[in-house]
């Protein structure tokens, strides 16, 4: 993702330049600047600032603090509004565009790794402490600064007794790292499903019209027989899709990854990552997705990271707590020696599963209607 940011930075630093240049050379245009920083203005100004960067978690009652928010829909914004003019310009375009979004879903998942990973999670705040966001912009939201001086000491992880003082402030410097990879995955799936014309609505947060500004869909699916329909991703938001549906006679309908995807390994507390021969199979239009890990070259006797064991495991989560009798999706690195109980015999979970460890391939649940 670092050059897509950097690229990125380079044209707010272009843009920048050209606003101090104009100020300095320009009376007319310095003119505007004093107008849009005078007292009459300056507090709008800053409100609206607010939209494009602001410390804190939105929380009941303030509609200004939602950092996450704006940290996702820059990511959106990269991919579906620039990118994506990459991928229409060749079919070889487009497959590496399908390889870029689940790599970069990828990486948005290792991120929430700070939630259970303590050493990763200091280095995170470190650093965001040190870089160039002053103080009463990155803490923002009041107590902020404290909590992440409290967490730069703390071994608390998601989850366990603690966790609930700081989760507002965790997700608040991590770009939605759950909704974002979701839509992602939706977004190239219904490009890969070839149903009809996507229009990405991530960006775009309310739509004028005669009445009340309304919240559109995530995307809106355009069919060759001109029928069109509002794609929501996940089952949360009836009422804003009723409410679409209602002012537009757009017929709107939810949908999400099914089997409670993506999934968090519970021995390391860590996302479940798609694999190299996925992401290979998905970008060149394959079919049959599925990945039977023991048939792959990167399999190491149940040591790669991306393989998935789907059962009972004797033992306890990350946090502790005993799991021995529920079947979750784990990495198979992580219980692989392990065993479980099944009529009063240690099964070991390598001898016994070696033939059902599995790569993980998203699978939409909603979409079955439009397809067929």
């Amino acid at each position: 993702m670092e050059l897509l940011l950097k690229r990125l930075e380079f044209s707010v630093e272009h843009l920048l330049c050209l606003d101090m240049t104009f100020q300095q050379c320009s009376p007319e245009y310095k003119n505007i600047a004093n107008k849009l920083s005078a007292p009459e203005f300056k507090d709008i100004y800053v409100d609206i600032s607010r939209e494009l960067y602001a410390g804190g978690k939105k929380i009941r009652g303030e509609q200004r603090l939602y950092r996450q928010m704006i940290l996702g829909d820059v990511i959106e914004y990269v991919l579906t509004g620039r990118a994506f003019y990459y991928a229409c310009k060749s079919k070889n375009n487009l497959k590496n565009f399908l390889k870029l979004i689940f790599y970069i879903v990828n990486q948005l998942l290792i991120m929430d790794s700070i939630t259970v990973n303590n050493a990763l999670r200091q280095c995170c705040i470190k650093n965001l402490m040190k870089c160039n966001i002053p103080d009463d912009i990155l803490f923002e939201k009041e107590n902020d600064k404290e909590l992440a001086e409290e967490l730069l000491k703390s071994t608390t992880r998601l989850n366990d007794d603690n966790w609930k003082r700081y989760d507002a402030f965790i997700d608040s410097i991590l770009p939605k790292t759950l909704g974002c990879p979701k839509e992602l995955v939706v977004f190239a799936e219904l490009i890969r499903l070839k149903i009809g014309i996507i229009l990405p609505l991530l960006l775009v947060q309310r739509l004028f019209n005669d009445k009340e500004p309304i919240a559109p869909p995530d995307f809106l699916l355009l069919k060759n027989n001109r029928d069109i329909y509002g794609i929501e991703v996940g089952y949360n938001k009836e009422g804003q899709s009723r409410e679409f549906s209602l002012r537009t006679s757009i017929p709107t309908f939810a949908v999400d990854l099914e089997e409670n995807m993506h999934n968090r390994c519970p021995v390391c507390g860590e996302f479940i990552l798609y694999c190299d021969k996925f992401i290979e199979k998905y970008s060149s239009g394959f079919n049959d997705l599925h990945i039977k890990c023991s048939n792959c070259d990167n399999f190491d006797n149940g040591n790669c990271k991306y393989s998935i064991y789907y059962g009972k495991y004797h033992g306890f989560d990350y946090n502790g707590v005993d799991i021995s009798e529920k079947k979750m999706h784990y990495h198979t690195n992580c219980v692989k020696d392990k065993y479980y109980i099944s009529k009063n015999k240690q099964i070991n979970i390598l001898e016994k599963h070696r033939d059902d460890f599995y790569a993980q391939v998203p699978r939409i649940q909603g979409l079955d209607a439009i397809i067929n």
